[in-house]
């Protein structure tokens, strides 16, 4: 299955990072926030056949930390103004060493700068990801090494992979 060219981008703190790293490769994170445009992107990158990265940032700076496939995202109003958003993941693994500081994803331009991109000759127009857009989610332009992957394959200088 191909990779999805966006990915969603969470915190998480050091000892929630410990409890998704005890459950092995597969988990959920469940956040209060409701999550519905990942959601929505989440759906329309699964019906195109993609498979969609989540990747987790902790630490003090904070730094990118490991990523996961999303297997879906499950958005439920529980009663008045409050929201229970649940991401299940499988294949858990650490970040490529290149790909740990904040600014090396992009946030996802909108879709009329795509539009644009993709018919006119433009420059492309990218802006870094920072803390302030990382809670509860930032949506992302999926990293290099990621997209490179291919189901069952092995991708060179993956540290997921060659441990």
């Amino acid at each position: 299955m191909a990779i999805s060219p966006f990915c969603i981008v969470t915190t998480v703190s050091s000892k929630g990072l410990e409890a998704l790293l005890e459950n092995g490769d597969a988990g959920a994170y469940r956040d209060a926030h409701p999550w519905l445009a990942a959601a929505e992107l989440f759906d329309r990158e699964r019906a195109e056949g993609r498979t969609m990265p989540i990747v987790f940032a902790s630490g003090s700076p904070l730094a990118l930390a490991y990523w996961a496939a999303i297997e879906r995202i499950d958005v439920a109003a529980l009663h008045r103004a409050a929201w229970e958003s649940r991401c299940s993941f499988k294949g858990l693994a650490a970040m490529h060493p290149i790909w740990t500081a904040l600014d090396s994803l992009m946030l996802k331009p909108g879709d009329d700068q795509l539009r644009r991109e993709s018919l006119e000759p433009i420059a492309r127009l990218r802006h870094p990801l920072d803390e302030r857009h990382t809670r509860p989610y930032a949506i992302c332009e999926t990293p290099a090494f990621m997209l490179a992957k291919k189901e069952g394959a092995e991708v060179k200088g993956d540290p997921a992979r060659d441990a």
